[in-house]
């Protein structure tokens, strides 16, 4: 069920997606943290509310009614998943340009949608623009400010595909503004649900970092929540090793698509996984699976002081100490 509108005073400038499922707990300060932004444009809410079992609907339904001339209200009927949640809601929306926030995440700076219109008004090469942004320990309650200036890191720009490809490059979702008329050319959503990908943004970026400038703005915009499961936050080797099987399907149709530019290497691929499930396997304290992994990286023709670590007890133990050690 669509609540569709036709009545906004001008057509808005800035599409808004908000996906959720599930997220009673935080979606009102998700909602809030938008309809607070300060601009001297119109921009517009569509909430993707995914068939929750908590009451989730009935937040996202009270905002709507309270707010009809900002937000538009996707009530889905069935739990569809991430992607086709977000594909829905990009159907719906009518802005020249698309920036998204899960329902977990927020928006501290109130200047972020103005920051990044100014910025991309100016920069007509830029088609994908992204910020510094906060990290909100669920556990602790602690949060990490400006996160990306803490790493110390050169931020790569402009026509860097191969630099997001090979992760040299990360950019945290809730941070980036597209230009939507370069995500109705080159972005085909139909493989995105026919393949069953398992995220849209990383797979968005991809393909548009080929045609326009990739550009930073060294100002944190975004609290992004932190160590509750989720999908980039996986805690159980069987959920990684099924969301890894669905992600390689969109590594090769990726790679498919730039030939040139992404060779496909299945080693190096099924080795980048065995590494995220040792890491797993290093913060559980489990020697057997840590073992297993290892020697399969080593088998794919991969090693590091992790990996060799793992294949004798008394290192592993004293490895995983120190790792903890250092994360604490």
């Amino acid at each position: 069920m669509i609540d569709k509108r036709t009545d906004f005073i001008s057509l808005p400038l800035v599409s808004v997606i908000i996906i959720t499922y599930n997220q009673e707990n935080t979606i009102g300060q998700t909602i809030d943290s938008i309809l607070s932004q300060q601009c001297n444009f119109q921009y517009e809410i569509i909430i993707g509310e995914d068939c929750s079992i908590d009451n989730t609907r009935q937040i996202c339904i009270d905002y709507q009614q309270r707010f009809p001339e900002k937000i538009k209200l996707l009530l889905h009927e069935k739990n569809g998943g991430v992607v086709k949640n977000y594909v829905d809601c990009v159907k719906e929306c009518s802005g020249k340009y698309l920036t998204a926030c899960a329902g977990d995440d927020f928006w501290h700076n109130t200047y972020k949608l103005s920051l990044q219109v100014e910025y991309m008004e100016t920069h007509p090469d830029c088609g994908v623009l992204h910020t510094d942004y906060d990290e909100l320990n669920t556990f602790t309650l602690k949060t990490i400010n400006s996160c990306k200036s803490r790493m110390n890191k050169e931020i790569v720009e402009g026509y860097c595909q191969q630099e997001i490809f090979n992760g040299k490059l990360s950019i945290t979702a809730p941070t980036i503004c597209f230009r939507k008329d370069l995500i109705d050319k080159y972005v085909d959503f139909d493989k995105f649900l026919e393949l069953d990908f398992p995220v849209e943004d990383w797979p968005i970026l991809i393909i548009l970092s080929k045609y326009s400038q990739v550009n930073y703005l060294p100002i944190s915009t975004v609290t992004y929540r932190k160590g509750h499961e989720s999908l980039s936050n996986l805690n159980g080797y069987d959920k990684i090793i099924a969301k890894y099987k669905r992600e390689k399907v969109m590594y090769k149709y990726l790679c498919n698509l730039f030939p040139k530019d992404l060779p496909f290497d299945e080693n190096v691929y099924d080795s980048y996984v065995s590494l995220i499930l040792l890491n797993l396997a290093y913060k559980k304290f489990d020697f057997a699976i840590a073992k297993n992994y290892s020697k399969e990286i080593l088998r794919l023709g991969h090693s590091s002081l992790k990996v060799k670590c793992a294949t004798n007890i008394l290192m592993f133990y004293v490895f995983a100490l120190l790792k903890r050690t250092k994360v604490n």
